[in-house]
């Protein structure tokens, strides 16, 4: 199974460094969560984050299909 994972503003610092621009592939062996591939990429476990899956907002505990696209993004404010 394969997802694309793609992270935004700080969470970029992630990225792999052979991955294009903000994004990557991930190839999956078994059923994880948003927040496991979160882990595994190394984002801090205190720092929030959105989960957005196929353009849906999802938790942490939302579990992945193949194709899915993951986008992770910090808390953001601005006014």
């Amino acid at each position: 199974m394969e997802i694309e994972v793609r992270l935004f503003a700080t969470f970029r610092d992630y990225l792999p460094q052979d991955s294009a621009s903000f994004s990557f592939k991930k190839s999956l062996d078994k059923e994880m969560t948003v927040s496991t591939i979160a882990e595994e990429i190394g984002l801090p476990p205190d720092v929030p984050k959105i989960f957005i899956v196929n353009g849906n907002v999802v938790t942490g505990e939302h579990v992945l299909h193949d194709g899915d696209v993951v986008s992770i993004f910090p808390p953001v404010a601005g006014g």
